[in-house]
């Protein structure tokens, strides 16, 4: 083999085959480890459907009496239901946005509305209306933890209180609203 020389007399050949040399141990070195690419996944839930079953009616099995207190449990006519449904076997966490006034129809008028810790009610076995199963008395403003049962899937909550008419309350329907929002706890 004949050299190559450049103008200061060095070696053109030897230099290009101590780097072609070092270029195929590096890439032999490459080719020599091994890969594998792993699909990875992750399940989003459906979003959980809160339908209203019965509205909440101090009015059922008669009207409010200026100055007078009507009550109505969580197992009487007249009670508010909701139905939750979701993934079975889940826990998920539910929180109500309760009124503290019903309102005329001009926003002028109010009868003052209580919720005590026994006004809402919880039934796991399917059945959203309460006066036909007994619910299990809960705290409105703190519904805890509530487990989607593998039975079925969905939580029914019930929602009973107490309006309270002033002595020289106006005649005429009052309004409020009630919020209940529900979320996945998650894990």
């Amino acid at each position: 083999m004949k050299a190559v020389m450049n103008r200061k007399g060095l070696r053109l050949v030897s230099k290009v085959v101590v780097v072609t040399v070092g270029l195929m141990l590096i890439a032999g070195a490459v080719v020599a480890n091994d890969q594998f690419v792993m699909t990875i996944t992750g399940t989003v839930r459906a979003a959980l459907v809160i339908t209203q079953f019965q509205p909440l009616d101090w009015s059922v099995g008669g009207d409010l009496y200026m100055g007078v207190a009507k009550s109505v449990g969580i197992d009487e006519a007249g009670t508010g239901s909701f139905i939750i449904t979701g993934a079975a076997n889940d826990n998920i966490q539910a929180m109500f946005l309760l009124p503290e006034y019903l309102w005329d129809n001009v926003g002028k008028q109010r009868v003052d509305v209580y919720f005590t810790s026994t006004d809402a009610g919880i039934d796991l076995t399917g059945q959203p209306d309460p006066t036909l199963v007994a619910f299990a008395a809960a705290d409105p403003r703190d519904l805890g933890t509530l487990t989607i049962g593998g039975a079925q899937t969905t939580v029914n909550i019930a929602l009973g209180g107490t309006a309270m008419p002033s002595a020289g309350q106006k005649a005429g329907t009052y309004t409020a609203s009630v919020v209940l929002t529900a979320w996945y706890e998650g894990t």
